[in-house]
């Protein structure tokens, strides 16, 4: 099989790299039980020297400079909203990977970008090795339900207990397409908190506008109610993933 020969000098620079100086990954997660399987399947491939931080003071008070740093959502949040300083001077010497949970994905979009790649503990997580790899080198592998529109959909679902009961309710009529009058009619409360309630929806479920909201509410219409009492879809699991860029 031809190989292009620049890629495979590369992949042969790669691999030496990784034969020669392991790869040194500080660890930095949101609990200890997640800690523990990333630790575990690090030490499966023997070739990562592993050091684990319990909170953020620890690590930036650290001398140590490591490749990667695979950092919990909230932990990541708390760095790049009260260490912005920390968070450069980290940014600069090592690969900031963020683990996380799929139903998380829509409350940190804002804040993933800052990041260098992504790991989703409930669908790739088994997969830490080749996507600190990747992380290396740019990339990350982005689970293909998530470039879905019904991937995204099951995200939201996930998300609905958080809407109160007449949110909800907002959210079942706009389905129908109906406006914030008749909704208002329908519910007994006035325009106003219908307008209000609305703007709440989208903000809660990550909707660009309403109607983005009344199309998924209509898509969606039989699995609301079950989503609404905590009867979410079946966990997405891990599936063939595309490669992305990251900057």
């Amino acid at each position: 099989m031809h190989m292009n020969h620049e890629y495979a000098q590369e992949k042969a620079s790669h691999s030496t790299r990784n034969a020669v100086t392991p790869m040194h990954v500080c660890l930095i997660l949101d609990n200890s039980s997640l800690t523990d399987t990333v630790v575990q399947a690090l030490d499966r491939a023997g070739r990562h020297r592993v050091t684990v931080f319990h909170d953020i003071s620890e690590l930036t008070q650290s001398t140590l400079t490591p490749d990667a740093i695979l950092i919990g959502l909230q932990q990541f949040t708390a760095l790049r909203e009260n260490e912005p300083m920390v968070y450069l001077r980290l940014s600069r010497r090592s690969r900031i990977v963020v683990v996380l949970s799929s139903r998380e994905l829509l409350d940190a979009a804002h804040i993933l970008a800052f990041a260098d790649a992504w790991v989703f503990e409930d669908i790739n997580v088994d997969r830490i090795n080749e996507l600190l790899d990747l992380g290396l080198e740019g990339h990350c592998l982005m689970p293909k339900q998530f470039l879905s529109r019904l991937g995204v959909d099951e995200i939201r679902l996930t998300l609905l207990p958080r809407l109160s009961e007449p949110e909800f309710e907002t959210l079942r009529l706009l389905g129908q397409g109906l406006n914030n009058r008749t909704i208002a009619n329908q519910l007994d409360l006035s325009e106003a908190v219908i307008k209000s309630m609305v703007r709440s929806v989208l903000s809660k479920l990550h909707f660009r506008n309403r109607t983005e909201a009344g199309v998924f509410a209509a898509r969606q219409q039989g699995a609301l109610q079950s989503a609404r009492e905590g009867m979410v879809p079946p966990q997405m699991h891990a599936a063939p993933a595309h490669r992305t860029g990251t900057s």
